[in-house]
């Protein structure tokens, strides 16, 4: 056997202030699909329209309440991936690795 490359992707659903987003992260030390016209941070939040991606861009043509938005949304997303960051390794994650482990010795 020989690995060809590893890739890491966690998946939060957090809900803040009324509003529910979809935190996915991604990392890889190989060429991915999954990291395809993206950044490894993704945010998506729950629409009436279903899940959009969290505007954090301004163009150079955006009206002033349209680069407050994005700029506001850029700050919220500095604090899900920081929420997400502290709670990478909960209780949940550690149960799961735990599992695993038992497996690995069954093997």
């Amino acid at each position: 056997m020989q690995l060809e490359s590893n890739q890491i992707s966690r998946d939060w659903t957090v809900l803040h202030k009324g509003r529910t987003f979809y935190v996915n992260f991604t990392e890889s030390d190989g060429q991915s699909l999954a990291l395809l016209n993206r950044d490894s941070w993704e945010i998506l939040e729950e629409t009436d329209d279903g899940a959009e991606q969290l505007n954090i861009y301004t163009f150079k043509d955006d009206t002033p309440q349209q680069k407050k938005t994005a700029g506001q949304n850029a700050k919220l997303a500095e604090e899900l991936i920081k929420f997400c960051i502290e709670n990478w390794d909960n209780s949940f994650m550690q149960e799961i690795r735990k599992q695993l482990q038992q497996q690995a010795g069954i093997s």
